[in-house]
């Protein structure tokens, strides 16, 4: 039986829907809020709907791995603290890198907020690199790459690992998984899983995704699609993996693909990350401003904890 139960709802206008003061307790934005016209919206919404609103931020620089709130540096057990009694927890997924909504999801579940909803903003356009050529018109200028580091209670070192599945979530840069497979070279000798997003977010982005990824990959992957816009979809796909496997090996998660996915993802990893059998593998992207435009639609996902 899977722990988590995942609601989704669209509002399907570029224009937010109506806001009510006051209506959730708390709620966590990104520090990079301000990076485009999609990260702002959500920002006023979220601030115009929750009595506080905080500012959440994961710093990988240095090899520092410090968690910020609203500037100030704390473990993650004190921002469980600082969850707890909360009743309701709205968390604006557009503006969080992958590790926030990681940490914040799992002190929400580990402070069991009955009341947890995840708001993405969906853009109009991606920025892309166009100079005339049509090969050009694929390439995203959406992030600057870093390498592939653990984060503390995540932390993996795949040499001394047992050779298991990996499974990577894909976007629009195919340089994250050629950076990863060259990275990680004991992941050679593993089951690889390529997610798309299909159907996508808009007609033709999965062609883009995939024209993008697939000089990486190799015979015996493994092609699998997850609807873009389905945080349930991805944790259903880990989920069965897990459970399909009868030999009981680990699962490498990689959310490089999109923000839902990366939901559905940090909900697997923290079901099955005590059982030793579900692994995180990350970059740390630093997301380029001005990435997207404009806003198409919003994405509301409600999650409750059967486990709580």
């Amino acid at each position: 039986m899977r722990r988590f139960r995942i609601q989704s709802r669209t509002h399907d206008e570029p224009v937010a829907p109506a806001a009510v003061a006051g209506s959730w307790e708390m709620a966590v934005i990104g520090e990079d809020g301000d990076l485009d016209e999609r990260s702002k919206a959500a920002g006023t919404y979220v601030r115009a709907n929750a009595k506080t609103t905080h500012m959440v931020r994961f710093d990988i620089a240095g090899h520092k791995n410090e968690l910020r709130l609203n500037g100030t540096a704390l473990r993650l057990a004190a921002l469980k603290g600082r969850f707890a009694g909360v009743k309701s927890l709205l968390v604006e997924a557009s503006s969080l890198s992958f590790p926030e909504i990681l940490y914040v999801t799992l002190a929400a579940i580990y402070a069991r907020i009955p009341a947890l909803r995840f708001v993405y903003v969906e853009p109009r356009e991606y920025r892309r690199d166009i100079q005339g050529r049509l090969c050009d018109q694929r390439n995203f200028e959406l992030s600057d790459n870093r390498r592939f580091q653990a984060i503390p209670g995540f932390q993996t070192n795949l040499s001394e690992t047992e050779v298991g599945q990996a499974v990577f979530f894909l976007g629009f840069e195919g340089s994250r998984l050629g950076q990863a497979l060259e990275q990680q070279e004991v992941l050679r000798g593993w089951g690889k899983h390529a997610v798309f997003g299909v159907p996508a977010f808009s007609p033709g982005w999965e062609i883009d995704a995939m024209a993008n990824n697939v000089q990486y990959l190799g015979k015996g992957d493994q092609v699998k699609y997850a609807s873009a816009a389905s945080a349930d979809a991805a944790y259903r796909l880990l989920s069965t993996l897990l459970e399909q496997d009868k030999e009981e090996r680990p699962i490498l998660v990689a959310p490089l693909g999109t923000k839902p996915h990366a939901i559905g993802a940090a909900l697997f990893l923290i079901e099955n990350e005590s059982m030793d059998r579900a692994l995180l593998l990350y970059d740390h992207p630093t997301r380029s401003s001005g990435r997207s435009s404009e806003v198409r639609r919003w994405h509301f996902f409600d999650v409750s904890d059967a486990g709580g």
